[in-house]
């Protein structure tokens, strides 16, 4: 791999960062669209009627910000072990390091 210029990362950085930025208004949208579809006086009267409505908002969200239906969470566990198998460092990002810090106070 050719050597990067600050240059070059900062403009990674940049498109990354506007990446996440739109990302974040999606899901916030989709959210937002999910939570006031609801009535404001909604009770749900028998608690067998409905006992996915969790899931049910959460497939609604994924739908909305274009995440494919037969997308499946991992436990956090599983995604650790996938990234350290892909050579990522939780000690090599800063903010993972103070998140690690704040954990073993």
């Amino acid at each position: 791999m050719e050597k990067e210029t600050l240059e070059d990362i900062t403009q990674r950085l940049d498109r990354l960062e506007k990446t996440v930025a739109e990302m974040n208004q999606k899901r916030s949208a989709a959210v937002e669209e999910v939570t006031t579809d609801t009535p404001r006086d909604f009770e749900v009267q028998d608690s067998n009627q409905d006992d996915n409505i969790g899931t049910k908002v959460i497939a609604e969200i994924f739908k909305k910000m274009g995440i494919s239906e037969d997308f499946e969470l991992r436990p956090i566990e599983e995604l650790h072990e996938s990234m350290r198998q892909h050579g990522i460092r939780a000690e090599d990002n800063e903010f993972s390091r103070a998140i690690i810090a704040e954990r073993e106070k």
